[in-house]
């Protein structure tokens, strides 16, 4: 049988970076709204990230950089318009401030697009977050989920 990353391999192929109970919030959700976009980037890499410097292969270095970058789980386009998605299984205070970063860091590094759209997508979330992601017109997705399939077969 495997494990349960094993066993999602197709699909976090798709969606690389997100664990395998991502995987199944985000599939929840597409289900429901991938009708409304024109198009999804999954990983996309934003910010600077950090070279190691002359001392290391040019594939060192790149990967360097690359690990270092901020990693969104996924931008939904609507037109020019983008909307950062971030998924979880539990949305915390640290999810909130994380898309904030992305937010700032999307209109300094794409300043000829509209100001994204930020989504945090889940099963469900601190309820310490609802006043910041309120006043930061952040859209908070509740999806249902079975994660039964994560389980261990007996």
């Amino acid at each position: 049988m495997g494990t349960p990353a094993q066993r999602l391999q197709s699909e976090r192929l798709k969606y690389p970076g997100l664990l395998p109970e991502e995987v199944l919030v985000l599939r929840a959700w597409l289900a429901l709204h991938e009708h409304e976009y024109d198009r999804f980037d999954y990983n996309m890499r934003i910010g600077q990230g950090i070279d190691p410097g002359p001392l290391y292969s040019p594939e060192v270095r790149k990967q360097a950089v690359m690990n270092t970058q901020l990693r969104i789980d996924a931008v939904a386009w609507k037109g020019a318009q983008p909307s950062i998605v971030e998924v979880k299984r539990r949305t915390t205070p640290s999810n909130v401030g994380q898309i904030l970063t992305y937010d700032s860091v999307w209109r300094k590094e794409f300043p000829g697009t509209p100001a994204p759209i930020l989504r945090l997508v889940c099963n469900t979330y601190s309820l310490h977050i609802l006043p910041r992601v309120t006043e930061a017109g952040i859209h908070l997705d509740l999806v249902q989920v079975d994660f039964s399939g994560l389980k261990k077969p007996s």
